[in-house]
């Protein structure tokens, strides 16, 4: 976890009476919440790593979005289509702060001083969210897999403050369902971007040759 996860994860567990949180643990291929369940519940991933998974009526399964330390969910990104399920699953040991929202946005009746705190982060969070949903129909509307890659790619650099170099934070797998590709397609194209000299990659380490758009903020 880095410094400024950890001084999120600290921060929210501060809260140690509001009625509008609860911490649970989950291990690495639990379900930690169902997005389609009419719950109202908002969680805020404080540790580890998740993703989003859609189920479609036929049991397909495709990931919409990967989570790390920071990152937020809740049904409220997503329209409720009947046959569509959507999970979260955790990629790893997944430490996760829930809050009702309903509650979250009615005074507390502990009088807890960071329950306005709470409330911005959970604005922040909501619209951090809206942004990368935003940005994943982006990069599939990407017309090539080449093209996809390198935009995820890009992705990485800004989110993470790297320049050239990122790290895959998922599997290839995943990755492949992320971004509407067959995981041997991508991985031929991967090592086609190798060829051509646009990357050079070793197992998740990607080194990115070709010059990236640059970015006033942050995804």
């Amino acid at each position: 976890m880095n410094l400024k996860n950890k001084a999120l994860h600290s921060k929210l567990k501060d809260i140690q009476n509001c009625e509008s949180k609860k911490f649970e643990k989950f291990a690495k291929g639990d379900t930690i919440l169902s997005l389609s369940s009419g719950n109202g519940v908002i969680g805020l991933l404080l540790e580890g790593q998740a993703c989003i998974v859609n189920i479609d009526e036929n049991g397909h399964q495709s990931i919409s979005d990967f989570l790390t330390s920071g990152d937020s969910f809740g049904e409220y990104i997503f329209m409720p289509i009947k046959s569509l399920e959507y999970i979260v699953v955790a990629d790893s040991y997944c430490e996760v702060m829930f809050v009702n929202f309903e509650n979250i946005m009615n005074t507390c009746r502990y009088n807890c001083e960071n329950h306005n705190e709470l409330m911005k982060k959970i604005l922040q969070f909501t619209a951090q969210r809206a942004k990368l949903m935003s940005m994943h129909v982006t990069l599939l509307s990407q017309k090539t897999l080449r093209g996809k890659l390198l935009m995820y790619f890009e992705y990485l650099s800004v989110k993470y403050g790297t320049k050239n170099e990122v790290f895959i934070p998922t599997t290839f797998e995943r990755l492949s369902s992320y971004l509407g590709a067959d995981r041997s397609a991508l991985m031929r194209e991967i090592r086609r971007m190798n060829d051509d000299g646009i990357i050079s990659s070793k197992g998740k380490r990607v080194i990115l040759h070709q010059t990236l758009t640059e970015k006033t903020e942050k995804f």
